[in-house]
């Protein structure tokens, strides 16, 4: 129990500190939009709204710090756009209906926007290692460019590739090529850049190694992007947790966070699969301004 409320304490203390410190160099955040999944409203708020449907996006983000681009988690993998049953398998497709046409894919879309390329990234930073998350880190198979991902993440996924056991939310083929990825594992918060203006950090709940994103870009609010530890605005403000999880206290607990954090009016939260809310706010090439 005490663990567990040091963990509460932790987060809101630390971008309370961050989100008032200067900067050196210049910090834009930029979302994209990598399609959407068909589904119902209880699997993003759990026990709300049974069977009504709901479509959700699904985001990745870049940010330029300085000259150097990073970006937080990559979307679908190409083959989903294609043939997403044989990708996926029919039960997840069922649940999730993908509607993702393939110049949407990671490469494609960083490509024809800003003109870059994986291997031209400092870093690829990913909250968890489901479908719409990890699947296009292939992308960046053969470079250099470093992975990072919690390790305890990657203690959940590895399992299931050893037992190459399908059928979960962590499809075996977006990991095929991980040995010919520079992956990096980390424990707990990660300073991106050293300056306290791109941080990742633990908010465990969703996965057992899910990580959320802070940015304090040099226009605009501080933000943090929740990624799966909150899908909408909703499960925030009438403290739902998600339809599905792997722990729904932890789940909880990262809601209280975000919903302090949103209390202070010094940080913005930016939800990861609210279609209302990202139908008010534009994607690239404009800048995120939560």
């Amino acid at each position: 129990m005490l663990r567990k409320m040091m963990c509460f304490l932790l987060v809101p203390v630390f971008l309370l500190v961050a989100a008032g410190m200067a900067q050196a160099a210049e910090v834009k955040a930029y979302a994209f939009n990598a399609g959407t999944l068909k589904t119902q409203t209880q699997y993003m708020l759990k026990d709300t709204r049974i069977g009504e449907p709901m479509d959700i996006p699904i985001p990745f983000l870049l940010i330029k710090h300085g000259k150097d681009w990073i970006v937080f988690d990559t979307g679908c993998n190409a083959r989903v756009a294609i043939d997403p049953i044989t990708y996926w398998g029919d039960g997840i497709v069922k649940a999730y209906t993908p509607v993702m046409r393939p110049d949407q894919e990671f490469k494609t879309q960083v490509k024809k926007v800003f003109g870059l390329k994986p291997s031209d990234f400092k870093a690829v930073l990913i909250s968890h290692g489901h479908l719409d998350h990890a699947g296009a880190i292939d992308n960046f198979a053969g470079t250099n460019v470093p992975i990072y991902m919690q390790q305890t993440e990657m203690d959940t996924i590895k399992p299931i590739l050893d037992a190459q056991k399908a059928g979960t939310a962590y499809i075996l083929g977006d990991f095929a090529r991980l040995s010919e990825l520079n992956m990096k594992y980390i424990t707990g918060i990660f300073d991106v850049f050293g300056d306290k203006s791109v941080i990742v950090f633990p908010t465990p709940g969703h996965t057992p190694g899910h990580m959320s994103l802070f940015v304090r870009p040099s226009k605009g609010s501080p933000f943090i992007y929740c990624a799966d530890a909150m899908y909408t605005i909703e499960n925030m403000e009438k403290m739902i947790g998600p339809g599905l999880g792997w722990d729904m206290p932890q789940a909880l607990i990262q809601l209280t966070w975000f919903k302090l954090e949103s209390m202070q009016g010094g940080v913005k939260i930016v939800p990861s699969h609210d279609p209302v809310y990202w139908a008010a706010h534009p994607f690239a090439p404009k800048e995120m301004l939560p």
